[in-house]
C-alpha cells in the first residue's frame, strides 16, 4: 500500500496562476509586481515594509539560452513545520528553438526546454527533487539561508517534474522549505533574479490565491516506475536556517579568512609564514600577522583566540607535533608584539600532521597541509564594532584575459572558437552583501565547444569548492563559484553557506548551469560579501595554461544602495 505523503503546499488558482491586475507578462519587464486585489500582503492584515512590494512579484530572466518569465508567491506558513513558495514559469513565445540552443538535441522531444536542470539544487534525485528545488531564501541582515526541503511540479498528468516547456506555454510548481520565522525574505531564484516577498500565515492564503489541498494532490501525481514514495519526503536536515558565511584570500596566497557566526579562522600558510623545516618567522610573516591583528582590532571587547599549527606528513609524527607547537608559539609571540591580547584569552597548541585540508601526498596538497590556524570568537560575534567594510583593492594580480569596465562588458574568446560576452551593468547593496546579476552570451563556430560553467566556475580547484573540502565535488562542479571580487588586497569569493546534506559549504550562486549548450544568453547570479566602496571589480581567474581562455575581468561596476 502506498503511503500517503502529507506535505505543505500552495497552488495558483486552477491549473496556473492568476495574472494579477495591472501586471505585464512575465517576460515584457523585470519588474516586481505591486500590490492588488490578489495582494497577498494587504489581504492578509500584515503589514508591509515601506517601499516593499506586496504580492506576487515578476522577474524576466534567460535560463541556459531560453527567455522565460517568472511569477514569485508570497511565502506562506502552512504549519509549524513547512513554509511553501509556489513558482510559474512562462517561455517566451518567441524563444529559441531548443535545437539552436542546446549542446545535443534529440528530435523526438520537439521544441521542449526542460528547466528542471538548472533550478534544482545539487545532488538532487531527479525523480522527485529538481522542481526549482535550487531556489534558497535570505534574511541578509541576519545572515541567514533557508535551503528548500523538497519540490515538485503541478502537473496531475505524466508528472516527470521536468517542468517542461514549449514556446509560450507555463507550468507552475511548488517549493518546500522549514520554519521562517521572518516577516520577509529575499528569494533567489537561479538564473532569475531575486525578489523581496512577505512571509504569511495560513490565514492569508486563499486571499492570495493559494490552495493547501493542492500541493497534497501534486506529490501524489508526482508517482515515477521505480521509485518509492519515500523518495518524495522532504529532507529534514535541511529545514533549519544556516548561517551565511564569508571567505576571502590574500592575493598571493598568504593567509585565507573565513568568517561564520561565532567565529573567524585565519589561516596562515607556513611556507610563507616560516623558513623550510623551521619555526623561525619570515619576513614575509608581518604582512600575514597583521591581517590577523587588523581582525582582532576589529573587536575591541575581545574574546577567546585560538592558535593552532599543523604540519605536513613528511617527517615522523614525534617531529611534526614539536614543529607545529613551535610554529604556533612563534605566532602568539609575534602576535603580542604586533598588538594588545589582553583582552583575549588566548590558547596555543599543535596537531602535527594529524588534521590535513587535503587527504593527499602531492606537493600542492602538502603545501596546503603546511599552516596556522588562527581562530577569533569574539564577545558578541563576528559583526565588526570598529571598522567599516574597507574599500579600494590594492595591487591588482595580472589577467590572462580580456579587462573592461563592467557595463560595457567583454567578449571571451576560446581557442575552439566559441566566445562569451559578459557585462555586469551594477550590483545592489542589502544587508551587507552586494547582489549582482550577470548578462551572458555564448556564441559558437564550432561542434566542438567547452562546457558552459567553465566560463564561471573555480579553475583553480579540481573537484573542490573554494575552500577545498573533500565532500565538495557534488556541490560545485557546475557551479559559478569563481566570479570573485577583488578588493583590499583579497579575493573575495561568493558568500556560502554549511549545506547539512551535503556536508560541504555551497556557494550563493549558481549551481547547475546545466544542461550543456552552445549558444544563448544566461542570466549567472552572485551575492558576495560587501567589501565597501563605491564600485567593485569582478575577477574569474584562471591560472593554469590549459583554462587561461576563460579569464576575464571587470572593472568600474557601479555598487547601488537598495
Amino acid at each position: 500500500m502506498r503511503r500517503r505523503v502529507f506535505l505543505s503546499g500552495a497552488i495558483l488558482t486552477g491549473v496556473g496562476l492568476p495574472l494579477l491586475a495591472g501586471c505585464k507578462l512575465p517576460w515584457q519587464s523585470k519588474r516586481q509586481a505591486s500590490s492588488t486585489s490578489a495582494s497577498a500582503g494587504g489581504a492578509s492584515g500584515v503589514p508591509a515594509a515601506s517601499g516593499v512590494p506586496q504580492g506576487w512579484q515578476e522577474l524576466d530572466a534567460h535560463v541556459m539560452g531560453h527567455h522565460l518569465g517568472f511569477q514569485v508567491s508570497p511565502l506562506v506558513r502552512r504549519d509549524a513545520k513547512t513554509t511553501v513558495l509556489a513558482l510559474k514559469l512562462t517561455r517566451a513565445k518567441d524563444d529559441a528553438s531548443v535545437k539552436d540552443i542546446a549542446e545535443s538535441y534529440i528530435d523526438g522531444d520537439g521544441d521542449v526546454f526542460k528547466a528542471t536542470h538548472p533550478l534544482s539544487r545539487p545532488g538532487s534525485n531527479p525523480a522527485f527533487e529538481p522542481a526549482a528545488g535550487g531556489v534558497r531564501l535570505l534574511d541578509l541582515p541576519t545572515n541567514r539561508v533557508w535551503v528548500a526541503t523538497t519540490g515538485v511540479e503541478n502537473k496531475v498528468k505524466d508528472n516527470y517534474n521536468n517542468l517542461s516547456l514549449k514556446p509560450g506555454e507555463s507550468t507552475s510548481c511548488f517549493v518546500l522549505f522549514g520554519p521562517v520565522d521572518a516577516k520577509q525574505v529575499t528569494v533567489f531564484v537561479p538564473q532569475a533574479g531575486f525578489v523581496t516577498v512577505n512571509v504569511l500565515d495560513s490565514s492569508a492564503a486563499a486571499a492570495s490565491g493559494i490552495d493547501f489541498k493542492a500541493i497534497d494532490k501534486a506529490f501524489d501525481s508526482a508517482t515515477i516506475p521505480h521509485y518509492t514514495r519515500d523518495e518524495a519526503d522532504p529532507k529534514q536536515a535541511l529545514a533549519a536556517p544556516v548561517t551565511i558565511e564569508r571567505y576571502t584570500k590574500a592575493l598571493d596566497d598568504s593567509t585565507s579568512t573565513h568568517t561564520g557566526s561565532k567565529d573567524i579562522t585565519v589561516t596562515l600558510a607556513s611556507d610563507v609564514t616560516f623558513a623550510s623545516d623551521s619555526a623561525d618567522l619570515t619576513s614575509a610573516a608581518d604582512a600575514q600577522l597583521k591581517t590577523v591583528s587588523g581582525q582582532l582590532a576589529q573587536y575591541p571587547a575581545g574574546g577567546s583566540l585560538s592558535i593552532v599549527g599543523h604540519t605536513d606528513d613528511v617527517q615522523d609524527d614525534a617531529y611534526n607535533q614539536t614543529l607545529s607547537e613551535k610554529r604556533a608559539n612563534a605566532v602568539k609571540t609575534r602576535l603580542e608584539q604586533l598588538t594588545k591580547l589582553d583582552k583575549w584569552q588566548t590558547s596555543v597548541s599543535g596537531k602535527g600532521e594529524s588534521e590535513p585540508r587535503i587527504n593527499d601526498t602531492s606537493d600542492e596538497a602538502r603545501a596546503v597541509n603546511r599552516r596556522v590556524e588562527i581562530t577569533l570568537t569574539p564577545t558578541g560575534g563576528t559583526t565588526p564594532k570598529n571598522t567599516a567594510p574597507s574599500a579600494g583593492t590594492g595591487s591588482l594580480p595580472e589577467t590572462k584575459g580580456p579587462v573592461a569596465k563592467g557595463p560595457e562588458g567583454v567578449t571571451v574568446k576560446h581557442d575552439s572558437g566559441a566566445q562569451l560576452t559578459v557585462t555586469l551593468d551594477h550590483v545592489t547593496r542589502t544587508g551587507g552583501y552586494l547582489l549582482g546579476q550577470l548578462h551572458t552570451t555564448l556564441s559558437t563556430t564550432n561542434s566542438t565547444n567547452p562546457t558552459f560553467y567553465a566560463w564561471f566556475d573555480d579553475e583553480e580547484t579540481f573537484f573542490t569548492n573554494s575552500r577545498g573540502e573533500d565532500r565538495s565535488r557534488d556541490a560545485v562542479t557546475y557551479s559559478a563559484n569563481g566570479l570573485t571580487l577583488l578588493a583590499a588586497g583579497e579575493r573575495i569569493y561568493p558568500a556560502d553557506y554549511l549545506d547539512a546534506d551535503l556536508k560541504t559549504h555551497v556557494p550563493l550562486t549558481e549551481l547547475e548551469l546545466t544542461p550543456p549548450i552552445k549558444a544563448g544568453t544566461a542570466t549567472v547570479c552572485v551575492i558576495w560579501p560587501d567589501p565597501g566602496g563605491d564600485t567593485i571589480i569582478l575577477d574569474h581567474t584562471a591560472p593554469r595554461k590549459e583554462v587561461a581562455d576563460f579569464a576575464y575581468r571587470l572593472t568600474d561596476i557601479p555598487v547601488k544602495n537598495k
